[in-house]
Protein backbone atom coordinates (compact mmCIF):
# COMPACT_ATOMS: atom_id res chain seq x y z
CA UNK A 1 0.00 0.00 0.00
CA UNK A 2 1.15 3.66 -0.76
CA UNK A 3 -0.16 6.65 1.62
CA UNK A 4 0.19 10.21 0.15
CA UNK A 5 -0.01 12.86 3.36
CA UNK A 6 -0.41 16.54 2.30
CA UNK A 7 -0.40 19.56 4.33
CA UNK A 8 -2.56 21.35 2.02
CA UNK A 9 -6.20 20.77 1.26
CA UNK A 10 -5.65 19.23 -2.22
CA UNK A 11 -2.75 17.08 -4.29
CA UNK A 12 -1.28 18.09 -7.19
CA UNK A 13 1.42 20.95 -6.06
CA UNK A 14 1.51 23.17 -9.14
CA UNK A 15 -0.83 21.38 -10.59
CA UNK A 16 -3.13 23.74 -9.67
CA UNK A 17 -6.45 25.70 -10.68
CA UNK A 18 -8.81 27.95 -8.58
CA UNK A 19 -11.58 30.11 -10.14
CA UNK A 20 -9.43 33.43 -8.76
CA UNK A 21 -9.55 35.64 -11.76
CA UNK A 22 -13.64 35.61 -11.90
CA UNK A 23 -16.29 33.05 -11.47
CA UNK A 24 -16.09 30.35 -14.20
CA UNK A 25 -13.09 31.63 -15.28
CA UNK A 26 -9.68 28.62 -15.11
CA UNK A 27 -6.72 30.29 -13.29
CA UNK A 28 -4.09 28.07 -13.66
CA UNK A 29 -1.88 29.34 -10.17
CA UNK A 30 1.42 27.55 -10.76
CA UNK A 31 2.60 25.57 -13.97
CA UNK A 32 0.39 26.78 -17.54
CA UNK A 33 2.84 26.16 -20.27
CA UNK A 34 3.40 22.26 -20.30
CA UNK A 35 6.27 21.13 -22.86
CA UNK A 36 5.33 17.67 -24.45
CA UNK A 37 8.55 16.06 -23.28
CA UNK A 38 7.40 16.65 -19.19
CA UNK A 39 4.71 14.02 -19.63
CA UNK A 40 5.82 11.41 -22.04
CA UNK A 41 6.07 8.51 -19.11
CA UNK A 42 2.92 9.20 -17.49
CA UNK A 43 1.11 8.92 -21.36
CA UNK A 44 3.42 6.09 -22.36
CA UNK A 45 2.96 4.10 -18.99
CA UNK A 46 -0.35 4.93 -18.23
CA UNK A 47 -2.95 4.22 -21.24
CA UNK A 48 -5.99 5.74 -19.71
CA UNK A 49 -4.00 8.70 -18.44
CA UNK A 50 -5.32 10.96 -21.44
CA UNK A 51 -9.14 9.01 -20.72
CA UNK A 52 -8.84 10.25 -17.35
CA UNK A 53 -8.39 13.95 -17.90
CA UNK A 54 -4.80 14.41 -18.97
CA UNK A 55 -5.00 15.72 -21.92
CA UNK A 56 -2.42 17.85 -23.94
CA UNK A 57 -3.21 20.48 -25.76
CA UNK A 58 -0.32 21.79 -28.25
CA UNK A 59 -0.17 25.15 -29.28
CA UNK A 60 -0.13 26.42 -32.84
CA UNK A 61 2.76 29.12 -32.22
CA UNK A 62 5.18 27.92 -29.31
CA UNK A 63 6.30 30.90 -28.71
CA UNK A 64 6.76 34.59 -30.12
CA UNK A 65 7.96 38.52 -29.92
CA UNK A 66 6.10 41.30 -30.85
CA UNK A 67 9.12 44.22 -30.84
CA UNK A 68 7.82 47.50 -29.25
CA UNK A 69 10.28 49.09 -31.73
CA UNK A 70 8.09 48.54 -34.52
CA UNK A 71 5.38 45.72 -33.84
CA UNK A 72 6.95 43.77 -36.10
CA UNK A 73 7.25 40.16 -34.90
CA UNK A 74 8.75 36.27 -35.01
CA UNK A 75 6.81 33.53 -34.67
CA UNK A 76 8.41 29.87 -33.71
CA UNK A 77 5.85 27.35 -34.78
CA UNK A 78 5.29 24.31 -33.05
CA UNK A 79 6.82 21.10 -34.13
CA UNK A 80 3.33 19.65 -34.64
CA UNK A 81 2.07 21.82 -37.17
CA UNK A 82 5.57 22.89 -38.58
CA UNK A 83 7.64 19.47 -38.09
CA UNK A 84 10.30 20.94 -40.55
CA UNK A 85 10.60 24.18 -38.77
CA UNK A 86 9.61 25.82 -42.37
CA UNK A 87 7.29 28.24 -41.02
CA UNK A 88 9.69 29.37 -37.94
CA UNK A 89 12.70 29.65 -40.71
CA UNK A 90 10.64 32.32 -43.10
CA UNK A 91 9.58 34.13 -40.07
CA UNK A 92 12.79 34.27 -38.88
CA UNK A 93 14.17 34.92 -42.41
CA UNK A 94 12.52 38.36 -42.50
CA UNK A 95 15.07 39.61 -40.51
CA UNK A 96 17.96 37.56 -41.74
CA UNK A 97 18.04 34.81 -44.08
CA UNK A 98 21.36 33.62 -42.89
CA UNK A 99 19.45 33.23 -39.32
CA UNK A 100 16.62 31.41 -41.30
CA UNK A 101 19.79 28.81 -42.19
CA UNK A 102 20.81 28.35 -38.60
CA UNK A 103 17.68 27.99 -36.80
CA UNK A 104 16.99 24.79 -39.32
CA UNK A 105 20.79 23.42 -39.27
CA UNK A 106 19.57 23.19 -35.80
CA UNK A 107 16.61 21.62 -35.94
CA UNK A 108 18.38 18.80 -38.09
CA UNK A 109 21.03 18.50 -35.42
CA UNK A 110 18.46 18.02 -32.45
CA UNK A 111 15.80 15.93 -34.37
CA UNK A 112 18.91 13.57 -35.43
CA UNK A 113 21.61 13.82 -31.94
CA UNK A 114 20.58 15.50 -29.24
CA UNK A 115 16.28 14.38 -28.90
CA UNK A 116 17.03 10.96 -28.58
CA UNK A 117 20.09 11.75 -25.94
CA UNK A 118 17.66 14.64 -24.38
CA UNK A 119 14.74 11.96 -22.95
CA UNK A 120 17.46 9.46 -22.35
CA UNK A 121 19.23 12.44 -20.00
CA UNK A 122 15.89 13.32 -18.48
CA UNK A 123 14.03 10.31 -17.53
CA UNK A 124 17.51 8.73 -16.38
CA UNK A 125 18.32 9.20 -12.79
CA UNK A 126 22.32 11.05 -12.99
CA UNK A 127 24.96 8.49 -13.28
CA UNK A 128 27.82 9.19 -10.71
CA UNK A 129 29.08 12.40 -10.18
CA UNK A 130 31.98 12.00 -11.57
CA UNK A 131 31.33 10.32 -14.62
CA UNK A 132 30.24 12.42 -17.70
CA UNK A 133 26.21 12.00 -18.60
CA UNK A 134 24.89 11.12 -21.47
CA UNK A 135 24.11 14.62 -22.84
CA UNK A 136 27.50 16.04 -22.11
CA UNK A 137 28.36 12.62 -24.01
CA UNK A 138 26.00 14.00 -26.97
CA UNK A 139 26.93 17.48 -26.58
CA UNK A 140 30.76 16.37 -27.04
CA UNK A 141 29.81 14.51 -30.56
CA UNK A 142 32.55 16.65 -33.62
CA UNK A 143 29.38 16.24 -35.92
CA UNK A 144 27.15 19.23 -33.33
CA UNK A 145 29.98 21.37 -34.17
CA UNK A 146 29.47 23.05 -30.63
CA UNK A 147 32.79 25.51 -29.79
CA UNK A 148 34.54 24.32 -27.03
CA UNK A 149 34.47 27.58 -25.80
CA UNK A 150 30.32 27.49 -25.42
CA UNK A 151 30.42 25.78 -22.58
CA UNK A 152 31.87 28.87 -20.79
CA UNK A 153 30.26 31.51 -22.27
CA UNK A 154 26.52 32.96 -21.38
CA UNK A 155 23.54 32.64 -23.38
CA UNK A 156 23.84 35.81 -25.24
CA UNK A 157 27.21 35.37 -25.70
CA UNK A 158 26.74 31.88 -27.53
CA UNK A 159 23.04 33.34 -29.03
CA UNK A 160 25.09 36.16 -30.88
CA UNK A 161 27.58 33.47 -31.74
CA UNK A 162 25.19 31.34 -34.02
CA UNK A 163 22.13 34.30 -35.14
CA UNK A 164 23.75 37.61 -36.69
CA UNK A 165 20.00 39.60 -36.25
CA UNK A 166 19.50 41.28 -32.52
CA UNK A 167 15.99 40.60 -33.10
CA UNK A 168 16.20 36.94 -33.74
CA UNK A 169 18.49 36.99 -30.64
CA UNK A 170 16.21 38.89 -28.47
CA UNK A 171 13.08 36.79 -29.67
CA UNK A 172 14.58 33.92 -28.37
CA UNK A 173 16.00 35.41 -24.98
CA UNK A 174 12.97 36.44 -23.28
CA UNK A 175 10.86 33.21 -23.92
CA UNK A 176 13.72 30.75 -22.84
CA UNK A 177 14.31 33.23 -20.33
CA UNK A 178 10.71 31.67 -18.74
CA UNK A 179 12.47 28.49 -18.85
CA UNK A 180 15.97 29.37 -18.20
CA UNK A 181 15.58 31.92 -15.87
CA UNK A 182 19.18 32.95 -14.80
CA UNK A 183 20.59 36.56 -16.54
CA UNK A 184 21.94 36.10 -19.81
CA UNK A 185 24.91 37.13 -18.61
CA UNK A 186 25.52 34.34 -16.60
CA UNK A 187 28.37 32.81 -17.49
CA UNK A 188 28.37 28.79 -18.60
CA UNK A 189 24.64 29.06 -19.46
CA UNK A 190 25.27 29.21 -22.94
CA UNK A 191 25.47 25.61 -23.54
CA UNK A 192 22.08 25.07 -22.69
CA UNK A 193 20.85 26.81 -25.46
CA UNK A 194 21.20 23.46 -27.80
CA UNK A 195 19.10 21.81 -25.36
CA UNK A 196 16.90 24.42 -24.96
CA UNK A 197 15.64 26.05 -28.39
CA UNK A 198 14.21 23.01 -29.96
CA UNK A 199 12.01 22.84 -26.14
CA UNK A 200 10.43 26.26 -27.26
CA UNK A 201 8.67 24.62 -30.13
CA UNK A 202 7.02 22.22 -28.36
CA UNK A 203 5.02 23.65 -24.93
CA UNK A 204 1.10 23.60 -24.61
CA UNK A 205 -1.82 23.64 -22.33
CA UNK A 206 -3.76 21.00 -20.50
CA UNK A 207 -7.12 20.61 -21.28
CA UNK A 208 -9.75 22.04 -18.61
CA UNK A 209 -6.43 23.44 -16.11
CA UNK A 210 -3.04 22.08 -15.22
CA UNK A 211 -5.02 20.47 -11.85
CA UNK A 212 -6.60 18.27 -14.72
CA UNK A 213 -3.63 16.42 -14.30
CA UNK A 214 -3.44 16.03 -11.23
CA UNK A 215 -6.87 14.37 -11.04
CA UNK A 216 -5.99 12.08 -13.37
CA UNK A 217 -2.84 10.96 -11.66
CA UNK A 218 -5.03 10.96 -8.43
CA UNK A 219 -7.77 8.65 -10.29
CA UNK A 220 -5.15 5.72 -11.50
CA UNK A 221 -3.66 6.40 -7.86
CA UNK A 222 -6.83 5.35 -6.38
CA UNK A 223 -7.28 2.41 -9.12
CA UNK A 224 -4.26 0.74 -7.91
CA UNK A 225 -4.52 0.58 -4.25
CA UNK A 226 -3.22 4.28 -3.28
CA UNK A 227 -4.50 6.45 0.05
CA UNK A 228 -4.29 10.03 0.29
CA UNK A 229 -4.17 12.57 3.45
CA UNK A 230 -5.25 16.13 2.85
CA UNK A 231 -4.57 18.48 5.49
CA UNK A 232 -1.87 16.04 7.36
CA UNK A 233 1.14 18.03 7.32
CA UNK A 234 4.47 15.35 8.35
CA UNK A 235 6.98 17.19 10.96
CA UNK A 236 9.29 14.70 10.74
CA UNK A 237 10.67 11.43 9.61
CA UNK A 238 10.84 8.64 12.15
CA UNK A 239 14.66 7.20 11.86
CA UNK A 240 15.77 3.85 14.03
CA UNK A 241 19.49 2.52 13.22
CA UNK A 242 19.87 4.45 10.26
CA UNK A 243 16.45 3.66 8.82
CA UNK A 244 13.07 5.40 7.83
CA UNK A 245 10.55 4.10 10.17
CA UNK A 246 7.73 6.41 9.05
CA UNK A 247 6.42 9.64 9.85
CA UNK A 248 5.41 11.96 12.06
CA UNK A 249 2.48 14.65 12.24
CA UNK A 250 2.25 17.91 13.47
CA UNK A 251 -0.55 16.71 15.37
CA UNK A 252 1.69 13.75 16.84
CA UNK A 253 0.47 11.18 14.84
CA UNK A 254 2.64 8.42 14.14
CA UNK A 255 2.30 6.61 10.94
CA UNK A 256 4.87 3.20 10.72
CA UNK A 257 5.88 3.04 6.83
CA UNK A 258 6.84 -0.79 6.25
CA UNK A 259 8.97 -0.19 3.16
CA UNK A 260 10.44 2.81 2.45
CA UNK A 261 9.09 6.68 3.18
CA UNK A 262 9.32 9.54 0.14
CA UNK A 263 9.76 13.11 0.25
CA UNK A 264 8.86 15.65 -2.11
CA UNK A 265 9.88 18.97 -0.33
CA UNK A 266 12.65 21.22 -0.54
CA UNK A 267 16.33 19.88 -0.25
CA UNK A 268 16.33 22.57 2.72
CA UNK A 269 13.21 20.87 4.61
CA UNK A 270 14.23 17.09 4.06
CA UNK A 271 18.11 18.67 5.42
CA UNK A 272 16.67 20.85 8.60
CA UNK A 273 13.17 19.52 8.98
CA UNK A 274 12.27 15.99 8.10
CA UNK A 275 15.60 14.54 8.76
CA UNK A 276 18.15 16.70 10.79
CA UNK A 277 21.91 18.05 9.89
CA UNK A 278 23.64 15.06 11.52
CA UNK A 279 22.74 12.48 9.34
CA UNK A 280 24.63 15.48 6.39
CA UNK A 281 28.55 15.63 5.60
CA UNK A 282 29.33 18.98 6.55
CA UNK A 283 29.89 20.25 3.21
CA UNK A 284 26.42 18.92 2.53
CA UNK A 285 24.86 21.19 4.82
CA UNK A 286 26.84 23.94 3.19
CA UNK A 287 25.41 23.07 -0.04
CA UNK A 288 22.14 23.08 0.85
CA UNK A 289 21.69 26.23 2.96
CA UNK A 290 23.64 28.21 0.32
CA UNK A 291 21.58 26.72 -2.81
CA UNK A 292 20.56 29.58 -4.84
CA UNK A 293 16.54 30.39 -4.67
CA UNK A 294 16.57 33.79 -5.35
CA UNK A 295 16.04 33.93 -9.36
CA UNK A 296 13.19 32.37 -9.87
CA UNK A 297 10.76 35.03 -9.25
CA UNK A 298 8.10 35.83 -11.11
CA UNK A 299 4.35 37.78 -11.36
CA UNK A 300 1.42 35.68 -12.73
CA UNK A 301 -1.63 37.84 -13.35
CA UNK A 302 -4.55 35.91 -14.68
CA UNK A 303 -6.76 38.29 -16.42
CA UNK A 304 -10.98 37.29 -17.06
CA UNK A 305 -11.61 39.77 -19.92
CA UNK A 306 -14.37 39.99 -22.81
CA UNK A 307 -12.09 39.87 -25.60
CA UNK A 308 -8.85 38.14 -26.30
CA UNK A 309 -6.19 41.14 -26.92
CA UNK A 310 -5.74 41.51 -30.84
CA UNK A 311 -2.30 42.86 -31.85
CA UNK A 312 -0.97 45.60 -34.20
CA UNK A 313 1.65 43.22 -34.99
CA UNK A 314 -1.48 40.91 -36.99
CA UNK A 315 -0.40 43.65 -39.65
CA UNK A 316 2.83 41.90 -40.14
CA UNK A 317 1.67 38.39 -39.30
CA UNK A 318 -1.44 37.64 -38.82
CA UNK A 319 -1.03 34.90 -36.88
CA UNK A 320 0.75 36.05 -34.10
CA UNK A 321 -2.04 36.16 -31.45
CA UNK A 322 -2.25 32.27 -31.86
CA UNK A 323 1.58 32.15 -29.67
CA UNK A 324 1.13 30.16 -26.62
CA UNK A 325 4.39 31.81 -24.86
CA UNK A 326 4.36 35.62 -26.56
CA UNK A 327 7.35 38.18 -25.05
CA UNK A 328 6.52 41.66 -25.71
CA UNK A 329 9.82 43.65 -25.57
CA UNK A 330 12.08 45.44 -27.48
CA UNK A 331 14.66 44.43 -29.66
CA UNK A 332 17.90 45.01 -28.40
CA UNK A 333 18.65 41.66 -26.37
CA UNK A 334 20.56 44.02 -23.64
CA UNK A 335 17.48 44.93 -21.97
CA UNK A 336 16.87 41.47 -20.77
CA UNK A 337 20.59 42.12 -18.67
CA UNK A 338 19.67 45.28 -17.78
CA UNK A 339 16.43 43.65 -16.09
CA UNK A 340 18.16 41.01 -14.19
CA UNK A 341 20.93 43.55 -13.10
CA UNK A 342 18.48 45.63 -11.60
CA UNK A 343 17.11 42.42 -9.67
CA UNK A 344 20.57 41.45 -8.80
CA UNK A 345 20.93 45.30 -7.25
CA UNK A 346 17.81 44.23 -5.09
CA UNK A 347 15.51 46.83 -6.83
CA UNK A 348 12.46 46.11 -8.91
CA UNK A 349 12.78 46.55 -13.17
CA UNK A 350 11.79 49.83 -13.84
CA UNK A 351 10.11 48.40 -17.20
CA UNK A 352 10.07 44.74 -16.82
CA UNK A 353 9.29 42.49 -20.10
CA UNK A 354 5.96 41.05 -20.43
CA UNK A 355 5.08 37.40 -21.40
CA UNK A 356 2.00 36.66 -22.02
CA UNK A 357 -0.64 33.82 -22.89
CA UNK A 358 -4.62 33.07 -23.94
CA UNK A 359 -4.96 29.43 -23.19
CA UNK A 360 -9.03 29.82 -23.83
CA UNK A 361 -7.81 30.48 -27.42
CA UNK A 362 -7.22 27.09 -27.85
CA UNK A 363 -8.99 25.32 -24.67
CA UNK A 364 -12.24 27.27 -24.78
CA UNK A 365 -13.34 25.21 -20.93
CA UNK A 366 -11.17 27.75 -19.49
CA UNK A 367 -13.64 30.19 -19.39
CA UNK A 368 -17.52 31.25 -20.29
CA UNK A 369 -18.58 30.83 -23.41
CA UNK A 370 -17.78 34.16 -25.31
CA UNK A 371 -14.96 35.36 -23.00
CA UNK A 372 -11.58 34.61 -22.38
CA UNK A 373 -8.54 33.86 -20.20
CA UNK A 374 -5.15 35.87 -20.41
CA UNK A 375 -2.06 35.38 -18.35
CA UNK A 376 1.09 37.75 -18.12
CA UNK A 377 4.31 36.92 -16.53
CA UNK A 378 7.23 39.20 -15.23
CA UNK A 379 10.32 38.83 -12.84
CA UNK A 380 10.67 40.54 -10.06
CA UNK A 381 11.81 40.70 -6.44
CA UNK A 382 12.06 37.32 -4.10
CA UNK A 383 9.09 37.24 -1.76
CA UNK A 384 11.44 38.08 1.15
CA UNK A 385 13.25 41.36 -0.34
CA UNK A 386 9.84 42.91 0.53
CA UNK A 387 7.15 43.11 3.18
CA UNK A 388 3.36 42.16 3.17
CA UNK A 389 2.71 45.51 3.00
CA UNK A 390 4.71 46.26 0.03
CA UNK A 391 4.12 43.34 -1.47
CA UNK A 392 0.20 44.37 -1.29
CA UNK A 393 0.95 47.77 -2.62
CA UNK A 394 3.08 46.53 -5.38
CA UNK A 395 0.24 43.92 -6.78
CA UNK A 396 -2.05 47.11 -7.29
CA UNK A 397 0.84 49.05 -8.70
CA UNK A 398 1.66 46.52 -11.20
CA UNK A 399 -1.78 45.72 -12.32
CA UNK A 400 -1.59 49.17 -13.80
CA UNK A 401 1.41 48.95 -15.52
CA UNK A 402 0.84 45.81 -16.91
CA UNK A 403 -1.85 47.13 -18.59
CA UNK A 404 -0.84 50.40 -19.77
CA UNK A 405 2.28 48.17 -21.24
CA UNK A 406 -0.23 45.31 -22.92
CA UNK A 407 -2.19 47.53 -24.27
CA UNK A 408 0.43 49.54 -26.34
CA UNK A 409 0.53 46.21 -28.23
CA UNK A 410 -2.71 44.97 -28.62
CA UNK A 411 -5.46 48.10 -28.03
CA UNK A 412 -8.13 46.08 -26.72
CA UNK A 413 -6.30 45.40 -23.72
CA UNK A 414 -7.90 48.30 -21.97
CA UNK A 415 -9.50 47.87 -18.69
CA UNK A 416 -13.10 48.05 -19.96
CA UNK A 417 -11.93 44.84 -21.39
CA UNK A 418 -10.98 43.51 -17.46
CA UNK A 419 -13.63 41.62 -15.71
CA UNK A 420 -11.06 40.58 -13.14
CA UNK A 421 -7.73 39.63 -12.54
CA UNK A 422 -5.78 37.81 -9.84
CA UNK A 423 -1.99 39.08 -9.01
CA UNK A 424 -0.21 35.65 -7.62
CA UNK A 425 3.41 37.25 -6.54
CA UNK A 426 6.21 34.88 -5.60
CA UNK A 427 5.00 36.24 -1.92
CA UNK A 428 1.50 34.65 -2.58
CA UNK A 429 3.72 30.66 -3.55
CA UNK A 430 4.64 31.26 0.34
CA UNK A 431 1.51 29.23 0.73
CA UNK A 432 3.28 26.45 -0.80
CA UNK A 433 5.97 26.02 1.79
CA UNK A 434 7.99 24.11 -0.92
CA UNK A 435 8.60 27.35 -2.01
CA UNK A 436 9.92 29.26 1.13
CA UNK A 437 11.14 31.42 2.36
CA UNK A 438 11.85 33.01 -0.85
CA UNK A 439 8.75 32.34 -3.25
CA UNK A 440 11.01 30.74 -6.15
CA UNK A 441 8.45 28.95 -8.40
CA UNK A 442 10.79 26.12 -9.22
CA UNK A 443 11.61 25.42 -5.11
CA UNK A 444 15.26 26.01 -6.43
CA UNK A 445 16.97 28.22 -9.25
CA UNK A 446 17.70 26.74 -12.39
CA UNK A 447 21.52 27.26 -13.05
CA UNK A 448 24.66 25.60 -13.94
CA UNK A 449 25.32 23.86 -10.50
CA UNK A 450 21.81 23.09 -9.96
CA UNK A 451 20.82 21.96 -13.42
CA UNK A 452 20.71 17.79 -14.43
CA UNK A 453 23.22 15.47 -12.37
CA UNK A 454 23.71 18.66 -9.73
CA UNK A 455 20.52 19.34 -9.08
CA UNK A 456 19.81 19.81 -5.96
CA UNK A 457 23.44 19.00 -4.87
CA UNK A 458 25.38 15.91 -6.34
CA UNK A 459 24.92 13.97 -3.09
CA UNK A 460 21.76 14.04 -3.27
CA UNK A 461 20.78 14.12 -7.20
CA UNK A 462 19.64 10.17 -7.92
CA UNK A 463 17.03 10.49 -5.24
CA UNK A 464 19.04 8.50 -2.21
CA UNK A 465 19.69 10.59 1.29
CA UNK A 466 21.63 9.32 3.86
CA UNK A 467 19.02 7.68 5.41
CA UNK A 468 18.48 4.16 4.35
CA UNK A 469 14.92 3.65 2.71
CA UNK A 470 14.48 7.54 2.94
CA UNK A 471 14.53 8.73 -0.95
CA UNK A 472 13.65 12.43 -1.95
CA UNK A 473 12.42 13.76 -5.03
CA UNK A 474 10.04 16.71 -6.47
CA UNK A 475 10.83 20.53 -8.36
CA UNK A 476 14.14 20.68 -6.69
CA UNK A 477 15.74 17.10 -8.66
CA UNK A 478 15.37 15.88 -12.29
CA UNK A 479 17.38 18.21 -15.35
CA UNK A 480 15.48 21.21 -14.02
CA UNK A 481 12.22 22.61 -11.96
CA UNK A 482 8.71 22.89 -13.33
CA UNK A 483 5.69 20.34 -13.81
CA UNK A 484 7.10 17.31 -15.33
CA UNK A 485 7.02 13.50 -14.49
CA UNK A 486 10.62 13.14 -14.87
CA UNK A 487 11.66 13.71 -11.07
CA UNK A 488 9.10 11.15 -9.76
CA UNK A 489 9.85 8.54 -12.23
CA UNK A 490 13.67 8.92 -11.68
CA UNK A 491 13.27 8.66 -8.27
CA UNK A 492 10.60 5.20 -8.99
CA UNK A 493 13.84 3.60 -11.25
CA UNK A 494 16.17 4.40 -7.58
CA UNK A 495 13.54 2.57 -5.32
CA UNK A 496 13.29 -0.18 -7.93
CA UNK A 497 16.72 -0.73 -8.19
CA UNK A 498 17.34 -0.79 -4.58
CA UNK A 499 14.11 -2.73 -3.54
CA UNK A 500 13.86 -5.33 -6.70
CA UNK A 501 10.32 -3.62 -7.98
CA UNK A 502 8.64 -4.11 -11.56
CA UNK A 503 10.59 -2.39 -14.33
CA UNK A 504 8.35 -1.45 -16.70
CA UNK A 505 11.05 0.25 -19.21
CA UNK A 506 12.81 -2.93 -19.52
CA UNK A 507 9.99 -5.31 -19.86
CA UNK A 508 8.43 -2.84 -22.75
CA UNK A 509 11.69 -2.82 -24.37
CA UNK A 510 11.88 1.25 -23.70
CA UNK A 511 15.28 3.53 -23.99
CA UNK A 512 14.19 4.87 -21.30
Amino acid sequence: DVAIFESRHELGGGWSCEESAAPGFITNTHAVNIDKYWKIVLERDFPDFVEKGGKWIPYIISMGTIFKEDNSCIAFHHEDYDSQQEKTAASIARFSQKDADTWLNLWKKWKEKIEPAFCKWIYNPPPPHHEPDIMEQTLMDPSLEIDPVWAVKSAIEVLRDLFESDEVVAAILRPSHAAMPYSPRMPATGIAQFILLPLLVNFGCVEGGTHSYAHACHKIFLENGGKSFTKHEVERVLIENGKAKGVRLIDGTEIEARKLVVSTLSPEQLCFQLIGEDYFQPRTIRRIKHLSRRIIAITWYHWAVHEMPRYKAEDFDPDIYKTGLLSLGSKDPETLVMENAWRTLGKMPPDPALLVWCLSSLDPTQAPEGKHIVGSEQFVLAADQMSEREWLEFKKRNAEYVIKCWQEYAPNMSWENVIGYDPLTPYDCLRLKNMCPTGNWATIDVIPGQTGKHRPVPELAQHRTPVKDLYATGAGWGFSGGGMDCQGYNCYKTIASDHNLGKPWEKGGYPF
